[in-house]
């Protein structure tokens, strides 16, 4: 059996690897995550497919529950791939579930500050001309991190709308506000040329030695100029739609969500925010 046998391991992970970027379209940081936590179960579990004494090392470490669940996710997805190409033998991999974990409720911004915020963003700079944009695209659309970094300047359409290139490399056109459309202009025509070099090519967000904007340094600009995490423009474009009346099913599509459930969560978002501020306006809240 090729996985048991050390001399094949790395092999292994590595075509699984490429097959995750190449076919199933993840993104260079969800790649490096499934290699991480591969490599550390294959280096701690005394039998692969068992996962007793892993979990009992991960408890020992003080991992959360929610980041062991994702670990378990990553290595049984693997072991059914590696079964799949009869790299190991099905019926050693162990049931097992998730841990039980409280369901917390992404961190939404209110509207009266995002656009505050927004508004008042700097934009004299390159760098500040290219962050707004990147800014005002993400609360318009609730991009990724990865999709804002593969984008393309041929993606952008002067009709107000982009062609983004999600999960599982499917595309989806989306709407985008007038104010992202013009932050994005404003960018391609002032200051891409600032950083473009042989290494741009066709790329629409550029870092500072002019290769592509990676997601490390998307994330990095967004706390600086935001003071939160990326996904939270993403709850926050969701929740904001749907408390403005849009049909659950349209948010889904924008997100790029193949499962209705995964965007189940905003809806509770939004009832939790209608009860905070029935609480702040009814006179006997």
């Amino acid at each position: 059996m090729k996985l048991t046998n050390k001399n094949y391991q790395n092999k292994i992970i590595k075509e699984y690897l490429s097959y995750l970027s190449k076919v199933k379209g993840y993104s260079q940081h969800t790649v490096k995550s499934y290699n991480s936590d591969i490599n550390q179960y294959l280096k701690i579990n005394q039998e692969i497919g068992k996962f007793s004494y892993y979990l009992k090392v991960l408890s020992q470490k003080s991992y959360t529950k929610s980041t062991i669940n994702r670990k378990l996710t990553s290595i049984k997805t693997f072991l059914k791939w590696a079964s799949s190409m009869d790299y190991f033998d099905a019926s050693l991999i162990q049931n097992v579930s998730n841990l039980k974990t409280e369901k917390k409720l992404p961190n939404i911004l209110s509207s009266t500050y995002i656009n505050k915020l927004l508004d008042e963003l700097p934009s004299t700079s390159s760098k500040e001309i290219r962050d707004k944009a990147i800014l005002e695209l993400m609360y318009s659309s609730g991009l990724r991190v990865g999709e804002v970094s593969n984008l393309k300047i041929q993606n952008f359409n002067l009709n107000k709308s982009i062609k983004v290139l999600g999960k599982g490399n499917k595309e989806r056109v989306l709407p985008i506000t007038s104010r992202a459309s013009g932050a994005i202009s404003s960018y391609l025509s002032l200051s891409r040329s600032k950083f473009k070099n042989e290494k741009s090519f066709d790329f629409m967000f550029l870092g500072i030695r002019g290769g592509q904007l990676r997601e490390r340094e998307i994330r990095r600009i967004v706390n600086l100029r935001v003071g939160t995490f990326p996904h939270s423009l993403r709850h926050t474009f969701a929740t904001h739609l749907l408390e403005g009346g849009a049909d659950l099913r349209v948010v889904q599509e924008l997100l790029g969500h193949n499962d209705p459930k995964t965007t189940q969560i905003y809806t509770h978002v939004s009832k939790k925010q209608l009860k905070e501020k029935y609480k702040q306006s009814h006179p006997r809240g």
